[in-house]
């Protein structure tokens, strides 16, 4: 009786899965249309950045860089990242050094952004079929996959354009012999193997089902066929 109650607690808790991802599905996909624009948005910002003619400290529009005053002396305050803060003399940093920091920060969010497309989109294309009762159907893994290797190719490239920017930043300001450590993070890649992992796992069994669906088909038909010769 126990073990009863609790396969009626667990098909109850997985009935619920489909309501939810109806709910959800629209929710990515909308998230994945505006990671598009918004990384659209960002490579124009990027381009009009180009030509524009300020000074630094009229640049300074992100919460990450500043002006401050330590004892008399003015200084610009900049955040690289991963921990880093740099305070330099005022007069020792120029336009291109703010633009510089600007493009790092444009540049690494497009990128991630532009994974971000295709896992909201192949995510929310999932949820729409689990949600409308294709549980098992074979594009369900297609899609666990696409998104897999989004994410072991994607995550990579971010990271790297992550890095180099970092580097960039940190040589446009500070001095000394900096060097430029390419190296690559394996996280992201295993995450996406994973993901392909998995996807292939629920292929197989999406095909599975449908072998099986097709032999009752079969089956039945050829029992309906052998009815009907009896009667006769």
């Amino acid at each position: 009786m126990a073990l009863i109650n609790r396969g009626k607690e667990i098909d109850a808790r997985y009935k619920r899965v489909a309501p939810m991802c109806r709910a959800l599905w629209r929710v990515f996909r909308l998230l994945s249309y505006a990671a598009a624009a918004a990384a659209a948005l960002l490579g124009v910002i990027a381009l009009v950045l180009l030509f524009v003619d300020v000074t630094a400290e009229e640049l300074l529009f992100t919460p990450y860089m500043k002006v401050v005053t330590e004892n008399g002396v003015s200084k610009f305050d900049v955040k690289l990242g991963n921990g880093i803060e740099v305070l330099r003399a005022y007069g020792e940093v120029d336009v291109s050094n703010i633009k510089g920091a600007l493009y790092a920060g444009i540049f690494t969010l497009m990128a991630t952004l532009a994974v971000c497309v295709p896992v909201f989109l192949f995510l929310s294309k999932l949820l729409k079929n689990i949600g409308s009762g294709r549980v098992l159907s074979e594009e369900n893994a297609a899609y666990v996959n696409y998104m897999g290797l989004s994410i072991m190719i994607g995550n990579p490239l971010v990271l790297i354009i992550e890095r180099y920017f970092n580097y960039a930043l940190i040589k446009n300001f500070i001095s000394g012999e900096i060097r430029f450590d390419f190296g690559i993070d394996l996280f992201g890649v295993l995450v996406g193997l994973l993901f392909i992992a998995i996807g292939s796992i629920y292929g197989c069994a999406c095909a599975a089902h449908r072998e099986e669906t097709a032999l009752v088909t079969v089956s039945a038909a050829e029992t309906g066929g052998v009815s009907d010769d009896k009667r006769e």
